[in-house]
């Protein structure tokens, strides 16, 4: 199984409330770097992250979206373009709601249409600039 894990610079919190809303998914569960236990004094963390999130998952129909935050004084992870999100299921219905509220506040990159290659296919890229290729579950040719 692979799982998509997406980290966050201080937008971890209400991306997770935003995934969940777009999946029609319960709320999601969300730990802050504060509520993390301290093991030894080395672990205290600088001022002003507390709030952060330490690891957030939205219960989505599709799977499991896990999310987090940068770790303050760790290494700041850039944006890339170089992956993609796939989001694969049969239901054709929740396939749309999901495409749509990601276009919402985001930018359709490809509409959700047949292809050539998948009886309902679209690429559309959401608020926070993920890239998600959207498509359904059926036997393929």
């Amino acid at each position: 199984m692979i799982e998509v894990y997406l980290n966050f610079n201080g937008q971890a919190r209400e991306a997770a409330n935003y995934y969940a809303g777009v999946f029609g998914a319960p709320a999601p569960y969300i730990m802050a770097m504060g509520e993390m236990p301290k093991e030894s004094p080395e672990d205290e963390l600088p001022a002003g992250s507390d709030n952060l999130v330490a690891y957030a998952n939205v219960k989505t129909f599709a799977g499991d979206l896990m999310l987090s935050d940068d770790f303050p004084g760790g290494p700041q992870l850039v944006p890339n373009g170089a992956f993609w999100i796939t989001l694969s299921h049969e239901d054709r219905a929740r396939l749309r709601q999901v495409f749509d509220a990601l276009a919402r506040d985001g930018q359709v990159l490809m509409p959700l249409a047949p292809t050539f290659f998948n009886p309902l296919y679209g690429q559309v890229k959401d608020r926070y600039g993920f890239h998600w290729m959207v498509m359904v579950t059926e036997d393929q040719p």
